[in-house]
């Protein structure tokens, strides 16, 4: 990070920002082309408990569906097996190692996994090292036998299991996972002979303690899933019994973030549980032909879901287990088993358009003001009350009954247009218009959509019905994939809708004397008008220009912390421009502050600027200074992102010059409409200056951004 005075200062090291490993966007599969078509959304959904069972505790590790009846596996003490009849909705006898194994001292200390095929049970004991095997084809379960020795010892690598945390099974083969980095193979004649050594072992990558994998078998191929979605996939005809005492069978495909649960149904889809908690469902054709271990088109997916009496949506969590029953998933998390039901809707396209949904901002059920003068310190750098997607200033999302909208601009915007995209398609539709929406402010406007209502398509070609909704509990929250706002008429909505960057604005709690001030509700609003500017011209065209032609524009090409030298961190090349352009509008959180030193300060994800910015980026002192501190997060004074007179600060400054000589060209030019310069000095960290207010942006001196676009104009 460094620290800038008004002109210069010491060159420090920069720290990259940091973001998280973003979520799998899978495709979706081919928009419906007609009314035949169907699409499945999640109904509302119920949830088992503890209570469910009458019981004060629990602890679920597995479940698995047998005709009409779910077992979960429960490793509280007693340790048992829960059973439950999914059709009739009620509670059925437990299994406990006593009824299941007679009067014997047979015990499970811990359940870690169960599976069920051909009316076989199979119980895997992590803590007791084996896999118990039932036969569950009458009322009463009858123990067959036992894989592994019961303990550590007893003939690793042919015998003996070490933990085993996963079990699952076809006509031919079982297949344990333990914590030894692999996949126990036994056949099924072993089992019925009641004999105990392997057939073979397969290599599981990186799945020692703690690991908790999921185990499918699709067809020939035998699918595993760790608890960070790594998937791997074997070839389950081409193993051979072998006599090897090291080596491991090998997957044939890997895939990594992908699934931390893979299921089989019966509908003949594959359904897999992402990291991140989404459902996906995809055809179990082809599965054999696809290079990548799961397939890239989905069927359904789910990602929200509501239980009966909530008035908000939730995230799914990310699943430990997921089983489906005719058209209702079950998912295993967070010690709760949740049943999401998926019901059918498809889409009526009508040559007729409709008189859209007409909305007011006044019939708002709820309103709230964000970063407005008295809003506390500890609210305004909360980042989760208050971060600012700066692609996404205006915001709207649908929760099944109103559209709940979001405004972070500074100037009140009018006739709008929500827009949604239908689940799974490529329509986009006119959801409602709104008259405004009010600055800095979080709303929520009832909607009321039923099996009879049409939307106009935004292509105008008509429009659309819904007439499955009819059957739904609740309209379903995710039934767009997308909402957005838009405007036809109102020029400063179609500057905000045309940004580019993903940046992530935060305000910091930087309180330092002789440094930091903190910040204010004053000093936020401005800043939010000052990134939004900042984002609106490194998306436009001009800078792209600028960017991609540097040399001609400034004289040199951009260098990094090396200096003005050949060779690795020194001047940009071909590649070096486009990976950084990339990086300068996707560069993620960044964490604002108000220095009080002089200038500014920026690295890693923080930014900071003194006190004249604040009004003076309307005037003479430009963006000169937030350029430069901005530039900080990729390189020190010794690179043109922070060198005075170089590359990025000047080309930025140059550019805003250009733009402020355009009225109307950014989205904010009205040093009024905030009226930060108003302030009162009590409640500044630095004095207005009337020198500073008294400069005029559009007659900076010219530029070498002027001289060029005099020279080399767009095409508009």
């Amino acid at each position: 990070m460094s620290g800038c005075g008004g002109e210069s200062g010491q060159a420090n090291s920069t720290q990259g920002a940091t973001s998280s490993k973003p979520e799998i966007n899978l495709p979706v599969k081919p928009p419906l082309q007609n009314a035949d078509e169907f699409v499945r959304l999640a109904d509302i959904a119920s949830e088992l408990t503890a209570s469910s069972f009458s019981l004060e505790a629990w602890n679920p590790k597995a479940i698995q569906l047998s005709g009409d009846i779910l077992y979960i596996a429960d490793s509280t003490s007693p340790t048992k097996i829960l059973r439950y009849d999914v059709k009739n909705k009620k509670n059925l006898t437990a299994l406990t190692a006593e009824n299941a194994f007679g009067n014997t001292a047979t015990t499970w200390a811990d359940i870690s996994d169960i599976y069920i095929s051909s009316n076989r049970l199979y119980v895997s004991a992590s803590a007791n090292h084996r896999v118990d095997v039932f036969d569950i084809s009458t009322e009463n379960p009858n123990f067959i036998m036992s894989l592994g020795t019961g303990s550590l010892n007893g003939g690793q690598p042919f015998y003996a299991m070490t933990n085993p945390s996963s079990v699952t099974a076809n006509d031919k083969y079982v297949f344990v996972a333990d914590q030894l980095n692999r996949i126990n193979m036994w056949t099924q004649d072993a089992v019925t002979a009641k004999e105990t050594r392997k057939f073979n072992r397969l290599s599981l990558p990186g799945c020692a303690a703690n690991c908790a994998p999921r185990l499918e078998v699709v067809g020939d191929q035998l699918y595993a899933s760790t608890t960070n979605g790594h998937t791997y996939v074997y070839d389950i005809k081409s193993i051979t019994e072998t006599m090897d005492t090291n080596s491991l069978i090998q997957p044939i495909k890997t895939q990594n973030s992908i699934a931390t649960v893979v299921h089989s149904a019966q509908d003949n889809l594959l359904y897999t549980a992402q990291p991140s908690g989404k459902i996906s469902s995809f055809s179990k054709d082809n599965l054999l032909s696809v290079s990548t271990a799961i397939p890239s088109n989905t069927v359904d997916s789910v990602q929200q879901y509501r239980v009966k009496g909530q008035t908000t949506s939730q995230t799914l969590p990310k699943s430990l287990d997921l089983t489906v029953y005719g058209d209702t998933i079950y998912t295993l998390s967070n010690q709760k088993i949740i049943a999401l039901p998926l019901r059918k809707i498809k889409q009526v396209v009508s040559n007729d358009p409709v008189k859209s949904i007409g909305l007011l901002e006044s019939q708002a059920t709820e309103q709230t003001r964000m970063l407005q003068d008295g809003e506390s310190w500890a609210t305004l750098t909360n980042t989760t009350q208050r971060n600012v997607l700066i692609n996404k200033i205006l915001s709207v999302s649908f929760d099944g009954s109103a559209l709940r909208l979001q405004s972070y601009s500074a100037a009140p915007v009018t006739n709008l247009k929500i827009e949604g995209k239908l689940r799974q398609s490529n329509q986009w539709v006119e959801v409602a218009n709104l008259d405004r929406l009010t600055p800095f402010s979080n709303s929520a406007i009832k909607l009321k959509i039923d099996g009879n209502t049409r939307f106009n398509l935004i292509n105008g070609k008509g429009s659309v019905q819904l007439p499955g909704l009819s059957s739904f509990d609740e309209i379903p929250a995710d039934l767009f994939d997308e909402v957005k706002i838009t405007s036809d008429t109102d020029v400063h909505v179609q500057k905000l809708n045309t940004i580019k960057a993903g940046w992530k604005i935060v305000f910091g709690t930087y309180d330092e004397p002789g440094k930091w001030c903190r910040i204010t509700p004053a000093y936020a609003r401005e800043w939010v008008i000052m990134m939004t500017n900042l984002a609106y011209m490194l998306s436009t065209p001009e800078f792209e220009t600028l960017w991609f032609n540097h040399k001609a524009v400034m004289g040199h090409d951009f260098f990094g912390n090396s200096g003005k030298v050949e060779g690795a961190g020194g001047f940009y090349k071909a590649e070096d421009y486009k990976r950084v352009y990339q990086e300068i509008l996707n560069r993620g959180q960044i964490s604002l502050g108000v220095t009080n030193m002089g200038g500014g300060l920026g690295g890693g994800q923080v930014l900071g600027v003194d006190g004249w910015l604040y009004y003076g980026h309307y005037r003479l002192s430009g963006y000169r200074i937030i350029a430069h501190e901005f530039g900080h997060h990729w390189g020190g004074h010794n690179s043109a992102w922070a060198m005075e007179g170089y590359g990025f600060e000047a080309m930025i400054d140059g550019l805003n010059f250009y733009f402020q000589r355009q009225p109307g060209s950014l989205p904010y030019m009205d040093p009024t409409l905030n009226n930060f310069h108003l302030t009162p000095s009590s409640e500044l960290c630095q004095s207005v200056s009337s020198n500073i207010l008294s400069g005029v942006a559009s007659k900076a001196p010219w530029n070498k951004v002027d001289e060029y676009f005099k020279n080399n104009p767009l095409q508009k």
